[in-house]
C-alpha cells in the first residue's frame, strides 16, 4: 500500500542519453549528509556532469537520478 503518489519526471527504467527529467544527486563517503542539485538535465549531460564532479571532489560520490514530484 503505498502512502504517498510520486511521479517521476522521467521513465526510470528506459535511460537513452537524451531522456529528460534527471538530475545529480550526491553524498560524502565519510560523512551522513547528501544532497542534490536543483538543475534539470538529460540523462547523458547528468552522467558527464557526475563524472565531472567526481573528479574535482573525490571525498563526494556523484550520480544522476529521476526527479520524482
Amino acid at each position: 500500500m503505498a502512502t504517498g503518489t510520486y511521479k517521476p519526471k522521467a521513465d526510470p527504467l528506459n535511460r537513452p542519453d537524451d531522456a529528460t527529467g534527471f538530475r545529480i544527486g550526491w553524498k560524502y563517503k565519510t560523512k551522513f549528509e547528501r544532497g542534490h542539485f536543483d538543475e534539470e538535465l538529460t540523462y547523458g549531460e547528468a552522467k558527464k556532469k557526475a563524472a565531472e564532479l567526481a573528479a574535482k571532489e573525490p571525498e563526494k560520490t556523484f550520480w544522476p537520478e529521476v526527479i520524482h514530484e
